[in-house]
């Protein structure tokens, strides 16, 4: 194990303020009291943090996008040196990061890029389908319903207004069932305040595999799957897009699911930027790791978040994209930095599931915690209440950590 060498320009650089890049910088802020020599510096090419498990609420306009965005100025202690520029490649070779404000050096790096759409080559589905991948996307989504519907109210034909008015939500994860069951519910009154009947507008779910929310228990997949029949969600499981038309998803078997909006929340894979490297990949481009952390034979460089390709000695498989397992991974990452600084003993990382909280609808959601399972008005307070407590602790961390040792 090498020590972290002090008092070089942007000895420590955090590429990317999602939920691990963020709680990286907080966290390690807190264990540099000793080491004033050290510069932190934190590059993204927005100055806010963004809250992605809110965005299904952002897309369907019930939640505003100022409770989505964290200011970076609010949540970073002084310590902490904000870059907000574009990263566009990495010089591995010469340790440095190119961006559009010029290349930053590094003595330890951290890549914490996040993920992008993964389209998985389906024929159209890019260009005819709108991502809910950050606060813009969302907000895109929310305007292309209330376009939707003022198309749909141009004509006097139901059935075409129907095809107008319905949104088709690919892929059945938590993002896409708490969007699908956002909309279900608030869509018959905006389709009114936009001159269509409110039995116009459906809101369709499609889902590749044999069921929603998958890795889930069976009891909460049916549980979620109840409240959105309730809720009017038509839901198609072992449904592959082959393609993606103006007017509908054909689906493999040559079904059609036609709609006037389409979103797509099928799935996550890595940067372009990273595939573009010479770093070592993984299923979907994500950038394997070592049990610490560091990607593997890049002492250098740790990753963290959606990027990072690391296995759960438990179960044996690449542990998913969660805002858990980023923040867990970004904590692993704050103390192995600190500890490189100290010259001490580096913590191997362990993933302790707190368990699946997932809204569906603006009263109900689904939880299952500790291997117990919920349903109803106290799964979806829970989830609020789970929200609330985040963008309170990012606000008032500011590089205090109780979990120093």
């Amino acid at each position: 194990m090498g020590e972290l060498a002090t008092g070089d320009s942007g000895s420590v650089v955090v590429a990317g303020a999602g939920y691990a890049g963020l709680h990286v910088a907080l966290r390690l802020t807190a264990r540099l009291d000793k080491h004033p020599e050290v510069e932190l510096v934190l590059i993204d090419r927005n100055d806010y943090h963004q809250v992605l498990t809110e965005l299904p609420r952002l897309a369907a306009g019930t939640r505003a996008a100022g409770a989505v965005r964290l200011p970076l100025q609010e949540v970073l202690a002084e310590r902490v040196r904000f870059r907000q520029t574009e990263i566009i490649g990495l010089d591995l070779a010469g340790r440095r990061l190119l961006t559009r404000a010029g290349p930053i050096g590094w003595r330890r790096l951290v890549l914490a890029l996040g993920s992008r759409p993964n389209d998985f080559a389906i024929p159209g589905l890019a260009q005819r389908t709108l991502p809910v991948y950050s606060v813009d996307d969302a907000e895109q989504v929310w305007a292309a319903v209330g376009r939707a519907l003022d198309d749909a109210a141009l004509t006097a034909d139901p059935e075409e207004q129907r095809r107008r008015a319905t949104v088709v939500v690919g892929g059945g994860g938590a993002t896409g069932v708490e969007l699908a069951g956002e909309l279900a519910e608030i869509l018959p009154e905006l389709a009114s305040r936009h001159g269509v009947a409110p039995d116009r507008p459906a809101v369709l779910l499609v889902e590749a595999g044999p069921a929603i929310l998958a890795g889930s228990s069976p009891k909460l997949v049916d549980e979620a799957t109840r409240i959105l029949a309730e809720l009017g969600v038509q839901v198609h499981t072992g449904a592959v897009i082959a393609a993606a038309t103006e007017e509908a998803f054909r689906l493999e078997d040559g079904r059609l699911v036609a709609g006037g909006v389409f979103v797509w929340a099928g799935g996550v894979k890595a940067p372009d930027l990273v595939a573009a490297s010479e770093l070592p990949t993984g299923h979907n481009g994500r950038v394997e790791a070592d049990r610490f952390l560091r990607v593997l034979d890049h002492p250098d460089i740790y990753v963290a978040g959606d990027l990072a390709s690391v296995t759960d000695p438990d179960s044996g498989h690449v542990l998913p994209p969660l805002a858990q397992v980023a923040l867990e991974e970004g904590e692993t990452v704050a103390r192995n930095l600190h500890a490189e600084l100290d010259g001490s003993a580096l913590e191997a990382f362990t993933f302790h599931d707190k368990g699946f909280v997932v809204s569906v609808g603006t009263r109900r959601g689904v939880a299952d915690i500790a291997g117990f399972t919920s349903g109803g008005r106290l799964a979806h307070l829970l989830k609020d209440a789970i929200e609330w407590e985040y963008r309170q602790s990012v606000r008032h961390l500011r590089g205090w950590d109780p979990l120093i040792r």
